[in-house]
C-alpha cells in the first residue's frame, strides 16, 4: 500500500499502558495504577481543537462496551501492547460479537472448569441448561456447556490454565487435554519471553480473526513480533535515558516528538531496532514513522508551508539502525545491542480488512464536544463589542469592561494578534487569539489568550494579571506569538511573516473596529431627515449590520471567534491567487488530455484558502478544493467578502462625521448616488412594470411585485459612461443584499485580477440579463424582498457565443460578449426608453441550434459601459431556485 488516502479516520478508542497514576477511570472514578493496562474512548475535546482520550480501567470499559460498537482496526495503539494483552482484548471483541444482546458485557477474565452445582444455570452459547453435576466452563457471570465453550475458540491455552483443572478426576482432565492440548513452543520463542516474566498469568487468549491468508503460521509470527516488540521497549527504556534517545532519532534522521515524551521516542526507536529504519519518503523525502492510526508507516514531511506529506506505505524500504561509535563507547547496552531482529512488519488480519467504527455510541454521554457544536459560535456573540480607542477587547477577557488594547507607544500598533490554521489531513480547523490590554483608569496590564476550533464553542480562555509590568506581559506575548506561528513578533511587525509547516498562519484584519452604536439597525420612525420614506426603507435595509452578518455566516464564515466581517482586502486578495492557481491545476492539460493531480496538491490548496479565510463546519472539515463547481462557489464567496468590506469601511469613515447629523443623511452621502422616487403613474414606471411583468422565463418559479422604484444616478457613472459605442440596452443585474452598498457607492465592478477566470461563465465581466427572473435568482430574498438593478449598457458590437468559454475580453471589433439562449424575449414587443432599448417582449424560442444556455446573458468588460439606471425593490413570493 503506497498511496495518498483519504483523510485517516481516528479511531474511537484507545488502549496504553497507564502512564502516571494520576488520571481517574471515567467509569468507576478510581484513580488507574501506574502501568495499568487501560481502555480509552476517544471523542473530539471540548476544551482544544483534537481529540481528548476518556481513560477507563480495563474491567470498567468492557462493562459499557456494545456489540458492533468495537472492532480491533478502531483501537488506537493495541501493535505496542504486550501479546497476552492484545488476546485479552481480542477475547472481549470475540465475546461481544458471539453475543446476541447488543448490550452484552462480558464479565470475566478468568476462565473456571467447575460442576454445576444445580440444573439452573443455562449456558450463553446454546441457551440451554447445564445439568446438575456436568462440567461447565464459568466466566464470572457467564456459564457454558464444555462444547459450546470449545467451539467459541476464545481460549487457546492448553487445559492446564483452567482454574480448578487440578480438582478434576483424572478421566475429566483427560478430556480437557483432548479438547484443549498444550500449545507447543519453538526454542526461539522460548528465547523471547523476558526473564522476569511472572509465570502462570491468567489472561484470556482470543479466536484470530482470520482473513483468508491468516492462518496458525501467521498468528505465531505475529504473537513473535509482538513480543521481540516488547522485549526491546523493556530493553531501551532501561538501558537509555531520554537524552540519548532523542540523540538516537536524530543520528537515524528523525526527531524527537512534541508530545509523549519517552515513550513516544520508544514506539519509533523500537521499530527502528527491530525492523530497521525506513528510508526518507519517496515524494518529499520526509520521515516515516509508524502510525498506530492508519496500521501504515506515515510520512511526517511537508508538501509546502500549509500542507503535511500525505504518504504512505505499509512496506517502507528499510535501512539498519545506526548507533554513533561514541554512544557504543559510552554505552555497554548500545555495545551489544542487535538490530534487525525481523526483516518486515507483520499486519493483524484486522488492520487490513476491518472498517475503523467512526465513533462510540455506547460511550456518547462522554462526547460533550458534540453536543457542544449544537450551540453556535455566535452564543458568546450576544456580549456587546465596545470600542475604545479605535479597538476591541475581546469580550471574553475577564477584565473586558476596564481595559482597552494596548498600543505600542513607538509604533502605535496593538498588542493583539489572530492566528489560524487548517490542516483536513489531521481534522484541524483552528484559531489562536492573542491580546495585551491595560487598564482605562489604572495602569495594570493583562495578557488575554484565546483557542479553539472556528464556529464552535471548544476551546478555551485564560486572562493573565502582569500588574505594571509591560515588559514580562510583551515577552510572554512574543513567546506566546512564536510558538504559535514559529514567527518572531519583530519579524511579523517589519512585515517578514513567513508561514510555517508546523505553525500557524496571521489572519490579517481592518483591526480598527466600527463603534457600537454603528451596529444598531436605522431607526426610521425616529429620524429627521427629510429623505422620502422609500429612500430611508431602502437604506435601512442595505445598511442593516445583521445582513452582513447573515451573509457570512451563510458563507460557513464564523465572525464572533475571528473577525472576518473585518478581514482586510489584501488577505480575501490572497485568497483569491489561491483559487486562481487552483484554476491552472484543474485545467492543466498535456496534448488536450486532462493531467492527473494528486490529492496531497488539494489538500494543499485546500489548508491555504480555509487558512486565509476560516470557515465555521463544527466538528467536520471544511470541504476539499478539487473541482471547478467549488472553486466557483468559492469565487463567489470572495466577491461577497469584498462588497461587505466596502460597507463596512463606509460605516467606520462615518465616525468623524457630526454627532448631531441624522444617520440616515450621512449614510445617504456616502452612497454619493443621487435617488429619486419614480412615480407610478409615469410612463417609466408603466414599463419597468412590464418588463418585470413578461420577463418570467418558464424555468423560474418566482412571482415578482413591485414595491417601488428608485432612479438612480452616480455622478461619476455618468461622466464615464461610454454612451458612443451605441446599441444601449436597459438589462437587469441581481445580488445579494448585503452587496448594495458597495454597488451604489462603487458601481458595478469587474472582480479583481487575483480572482481565477474560471469562476465566472464567459470570463471576468458585468453580467446581466433580458429576463427578470434569471437576476431574481440572485437576490437571496430576505423577508420576501429583494433588490434589482435595471443598468442602461452599452453593449456596442456583440460577440455571440452558443457555450461557456474562458474569455478575457471580446476579440477586435467587438465591445460585448451574448451568451444565447434557447428562450429569448420576443424582438417584435421591445420598446424604446430614453435612446435605450428594452427587451421587454414575452419569452419565446430563439431558434438558435447547438445552444448550451437556457436563457441570454449579455457580458461587458469595461466598467464604462455600464451606469446604474433604476433600482427595483420587489416582493419575491417563492424563492428562486439556482
Amino acid at each position: 500500500m503506497e498511496n495518498e488516502d483519504e483523510t485517516p479516520k481516528e479511531p474511537p478508542y484507545g488502549a496504553e499502558y497507564a502512564k502516571s497514576n494520576r488520571a481517574s477511570c471515567k467509569g468507576c472514578k478510581q484513580l488507574i495504577s501506574q502501568g495499568e493496562l487501560r481502555m480509552a474512548v476517544r471523542f473530539p475535546s471540548r476544551f482544544f481543537d483534537g481529540m481528548q482520550e476518556n481513560w477507563h480501567h480495563f474491567e470498567c470499559f468492557w462493562k459499557k462496551a456494545r456489540k458492533n460498537d468495537i472492532n480491533e482496526a478502531s483501537i488506537r495503539g493495541m501493535e505496542w501492547l504486550k501479546w497476552e494483552d492484545q488476546e485479552r482484548i481480542r477475547a472481549r471483541i470475540t465475546e461481544l460479537k458471539e453475543s446476541d444482546d447488543s448490550a452484552y458485557t462480558p464479565k470475566a477474565a478468568v476462565m473456571k472448569i467447575e460442576h454445576a452445582k444445580s440444573g439452573s444455570s443455562k449456558c450463553y452459547k446454546c441457551k440451554n441448561s447445564i445439568a446438575k453435576g456436568d462440567l461447565r466452563v464459568s466466566s464470572k457471570a457467564s456459564f457454558y456447556h464444555l462444547e459450546c465453550f470449545h467451539s467459541l475458540g476464545i481460549f487457546q491455552k492448553s487445559a492446564e490454565d483452567l482454574n480448578g483443572y487440578n480438582d478434576l478426576s483424572s478421566d475429566e482432565q483427560k478430556r480437557l487435554d483432548e479438547l484443549f492440548p498444550k500449545a507447543t513452543q519453538t526454542p526461539a520463542e522460548e528465547g523471547i519471553k523476558r526473564k522476569n516474566e511472572i509465570s502462570g498469568t491468567e489472561t484470556p487468549t482470543s479466536k484470530r480473526m482470520k482473513s483468508d491468508g491468516e492462518d496458525k503460521e501467521q498468528t505465531e509470527a505475529l504473537k513473535k513480533q509482538s513480543e521481540l516488540l516488547w522485549n526491546t521497549r523493556i530493553a531501551l527504556r532501561e538501558n537509555l535515558d531520554s537524552s540519548e534517545m532523542e540523540e538516537l532519532l536524530q543520528a537515524n534522521g528523525n526527531f524527537k516528538p512534541k508530545k509523549g515524551g519517552a515513550e513516544a521516542m520508544l514506539d519509533k526507536l523500537v521499530d527502528f531496532v527491530v525492523f530497521g529504519v525506513p528510508q526518507p519518503c519517496p515524494q518529499c523525502n520526509g520521515p516515516l514513522n509508524y502510525s498506530t492510526t492508519t496500521h501504515s508507516y506515515k510520512c511526517y514531511g511537508t508538501l509546502s508551508e500549509y500542507t503535511r506529506c500525505l504518504y504512505t506505505t505499509r512496506t517502507p524500504e528499510r535501512r539498519p539502525f545506526f548507533i554513533p561509535k561514541q554512544m557504543k563507547s559510552g554505552n555497554k547496552f548500545l555495545k551489544t545491542l542487535k538490530t534487525a531482529l525481523l526483516p518486515a512488519r507483520l499486519y493483524p488480519a484486522a488492520a487490513l480488512t476491518e472498517e475503523i467504527i467512526l465513533k462510540s455510541k455506547a460511550f456518547k454521554s462522554l462526547n460533550t464536544a458534540e453536543r457542544s457544536t449544537n450551540q453556535k459560535s455566535g452564543a458568546s456573540g450576544s456580549k456587546k463589542l465596545v470600542e475604545k480607542h479605535g479597538f476591541v477587547v475581546d469580550p471574553r477577557c475577564e477584565v473586558a469592561d476596564e481595559c482597552h488594547v494596548y498600543l505600542d507607544p513607538k509604533t502605535k500598533r496593538p498588542w493583539q494578534a489572530n492566528l489560524s490554521v487548517v490542516d483536513i489531513s489531521r481534522g484541524k480547523n483552528s484559531y489562536y487569539k492573542l491580546q495585551i490590554v491595560k487598564e482605562d483608569f489604572g495602569s495594570n496590564f493583562y495578557l488575554f489568550r484565546a483557542w479553539g476550533r472556528v464556529g464552535t464553542v471548544i476551546g478555551g480562555t485564560k486572562t493573565d494579571d502582569y500588574g505594571t509590568d509591560i515588559e514580562e506581559c510583551t515577552d510572554e506575548f512574543k513567546r506566546l506569538f512564536e510558538e504559535k506561528s514559529l514567527n518572531t513578533w519583530e519579524s511579523y511587525i517589519a512585515g517578514n511573516f513567513k508561514k510555517n509547516p508546523s505553525g500557524m498562519d496571521i489572519v490579517e484584519v481592518d483591526f480598527a473596529d466600527r463603534k457600537e452604536n454603528q451596529t444598531q439597525k436605522l431607526d426610521i420612525g425616529a429620524s429627521k431627515s427629510r429623505l422620502p420614506r422609500p429612500v430611508k426603507e431602502l437604506l435601512s435595509m442595505i445598511f442593516d449590520v445583521n445582513a452582513f452578518t447573515n451573509t457570512l455566516r451563510e458563507l460557513d464564515i464564523d465572525l464572533t471567534k475571528m473577525p472576518l466581517g473585518r478581514l482586510s482586502r489584501s488577505h480575501v486578495l490572497k485568497a483569491y491567487k489561491v483559487l486562481t492557481e487552483l484554476q491552472q491545476i484543474l485545467e492543466r492539460k498535456e496534448d488536450g488530455k486532462a493531467q492527473p493531480t494528486s490529492r496531497g496538491v488539494f489538500v494543499d490548496f485546500t489548508n491555504r484558502f480555509y487558512t486565509l479565510i476560516p470557515h465555521a463546519t463544527g466538528l467536520k472539515s471544511p470541504p476539499i478544493l478539487d473541482n471547478l463547481n467549488v472553486l466557483k462557489e468559492k469565487c463567489g464567496m470572495l466577491d461577497n467578502l469584498l462588497e461587505i468590506e466596502i460597507a463596512y469601511n463606509l460605516l467606520k469613515s462615518e465616525e468623524k462625521e457630526p454627532k448631531d447629523k441624522d444617520a440616515f443623511d450621512l449614510h445617504y452621502e456616502k452612497l454619493n448616488c443621487k435617488m429619486e422616487i419614480l412615480e407610478q403613474n409615469s410612463q417609466e414606471f408603466s414599463l419597468i412594470k412590464k418588463y418585470v411583468e413578461v420577463g418570467h422565463a418558464p424555468t423560474h418559479g418566482v412571482q415578482l411585485e413591485i414595491i417601488n422604484v428608485l432612479k438612480i444616478e452616480r455622478e461619476l457613472e455618468m461622466k464615464r459612461f461610454k454612451r458612443d459605442i451605441g446599441n444601449l440596452h436597459l438589462l437587469w443585474h441581481g445580488s445579494r443584499l448585503s452587496n448594495y452598498v458597495g454597488i451604489l457607492s462603487q458601481g458595478l465592478r469587474i472582480a479583481p485580477s487575483e480572482a481565477p477566470v474560471t469562476g465566472y461563465m464567459f470570463g471576468k465581466g458585468i453580467y446581466l440579463a433580458d429576463m427578470v427572473s434569471k437576476s431574481a435568482n440572485y437576490c437571496y430574498v430576505i423577508n420576501g424582498e429583494g433588490l434589482l438593478l435595471l443598468c442602461e449598457v452599452a453593449l456596442g458590437e456583440i460577440q455571440e457565443e452558443k457555450d461557456a468559454k474562458e474569455l478575457r475580453k471580446p476579440k477586435k471589433g467587438k465591445h460585448s460578449v451574448k451568451g444565447v439562449g434557447g428562450t429569448v424575449p420576443n424582438p417584435s414587443e421591445f420598446e424604446q426608453l430614453d435612446g435605450a432599448t428594452v427587451p421587454c417582449g414575452k419569452p419565446i424560442k430563439s431558434g438558435a441550434e447547438g445552444h448550451s444556455l437556457l436563457y441570454n446573458e449579455f457580458i461587458v468588460y469595461d466598467e464604462a459601459q455600464i451606469r446604474l439606471k433604476y433600482l427595483v425593490r420587489v416582493k419575491i413570493k417563492n424563492t428562486p431556485l439556482l
